[in-house]
């Protein structure tokens, strides 16, 4: 029940940012702006494309942390050449601002997190790393459309057998397990589906009764269990 009320929630959410979009974009002359929008995306959706693509590389492999003092060297360069005039103002608001409003928004994305616990979790178009809690009830759901999502599992009590549901669309799930733990993997529904386990085998026989099920479904994905 709490799972359908946020998958609701989210949903309203996203319906009613689009929503805002759309009006905001309409307000005037709509058949005419309706027209411009559609000559810009049909212009500029390969190159949103691969902003998208990159934010998401870059995304997996450093930290937003990493980011800071990198930022901040490169508001100080632009600053200073700024003032000594080797870049236009016009420069600053054509690709300047667009970049600032594309980075912010992203990060405001990236660090939007459920107000309730969940055993729910997806990336669709982005990257994303998640801890699952120890005390996740039930059947955990791990879904990458066009993205990729590594949880860690590690920290999931060993109390009870922990059935976990992995869809990977295009996209690539890893999930990380205790080298101690029992896991059975069903990759009966993974279609030119990459599967791999990796990493040291158990010192001695796992107890199934505190292992992972993993069922795969899969359409050219990969997913990858790591023993750490």
């Amino acid at each position: 029940m709490v799972e359908d009320r946020q998958r609701a929630s989210r949903g309203r959410s996203r319906l009613g940012l689009l929503a805002v979009v759309v009006g905001c974009s309409l307000i005037g002359d709509p058949v005419q702006r309706a027209y411009s929008t559609w000559e810009f995306t049909a212009r500029w959706w390969p190159w949103a494309l691969l902003g998208l693509a990159t934010f998401n590389l870059l995304r997996t492999a450093m930290s937003p942390a990493s980011l800071i003092a990198p930022l901040v060297l490169a508001t100080v360069s632009a600053a200073a050449l700024l003032s000594a005039g080797d870049i236009s103002t016009g420069m600053i608001i054509d690709f300047g601002l667009p970049a600032v409003l594309a980075v912010g928004g992203s990060l405001l994305i990236g660090t939007a997190v459920p107000d309730q616990p969940s055993n729910h979790w997806s990336r669709t178009l982005t990257t994303g790393r998640i801890v699952i809690p120890a005390d996740a009830a039930g059947t955990l759901t791990l879904r990458s459309v066009l993205g990729e999502l590594r949880a860690d599992l590690t920290r999931k009590s060993a109390g009870s057998p922990t059935t976990v549901n992995i869809t990977a669309v295009a996209g690539h799930v890893r999930v990380d397990i205790p080298r101690n733990r029992w896991v059975e993997v069903n990759a009966s529904g993974a279609l030119l589906t990459r599967i791999t386990e990796t990493g040291p085998a158990p010192d001695e026989l796992p107890d199934p009764s505190t292992g992972f099920v993993i069922h795969v479904l899969g359409v050219c994905g990969s997913v990858g269990i790591a023993r750490v």
